[in-house]
């Protein structure tokens, strides 16, 4: 697929996503919000919700069931390293789709710079459809903003769930955003859900 992929993956469908995200911000109303140069996210009783400040339509979140938490340093980049993993170990042999955004710094849509991307696909008969990877990992170094997506037939260490997403956000001082929106519970409403090769979510 070469560059196309990475530029397809940042894309969204400008009508509908833009709709959605609108009537999901309406239903987290007013929350916490946390945010660096990178991303903001608001959490509240209702849901939560991310978007990127300089791409206000990278967008996701979810209206019911999730988990938020903070997080110190350490503990940050040891579940990164695990979720970095994640492809490379026999746990992948349990993944329908994985997906892993981590955001360094400020990065411009065409560069890799400051990013690593991958992204796990399969088909229905088990065949890889799409492997693909941007960027290089960061070991050591806390990230801005961190997503993962992943689709599996159970939760890998370090996971509450098997199904679902979780981000972090780096916030100032030693503490940082975590949250966790499980896939499996009827509550949930992911509204951008669609293909990470054709969107980030």
């Amino acid at each position: 697929m070469g560059e196309k992929w990475f530029t397809e993956y940042l894309e969204t469908d400008g009508g509908a996503a833009q709709v959605l995200a609108r009537y999901l911000k309406q239903q987290v109303g007013q929350g916490m919000e946390f945010s660096n140069e990178i991303v903001r996210a608001v959490v509240s009783s209702n849901g939560c919700y991310y978007e990127f400040r300089d791409l206000p339509e990278e967008f996701s979140g979810a209206i019911g069931e999730f988990k938020h938490r903070f997080i110190g340093l350490d503990e940050t980049l040891h579940l990164l390293e695990r979720l970095y993993q994640l492809p490379h170990t026999d746990f992948l042999q349990a993944v329908r789709e994985v997906s892993l955004l981590v955001v360094y710094d400020r990065f411009d849509w065409f560069s890799y710079q400051n990013i690593y991307a991958y992204h796990l696909q399969r088909g229905a008969r088990d065949e890889t459809l799409v492997e693909e990877v941007r960027g290089v990992i960061q070991p050591h170094h806390l990230p801005r903003f961190f997503k993962l997506r992943l689709i599996a037939q159970h939760a890998p260490e370090g996971l509450n769930f098997g199904c679902g997403m979780t981000f972090f956000i780096a916030n100032p001082g030693e503490r940082h955003l975590l949250v966790e929106i499980p896939y499996t519970h009827s509550s949930v409403s992911d509204w951008i859900a669609r293909p990470l090769s054709s969107q980030m979510h």
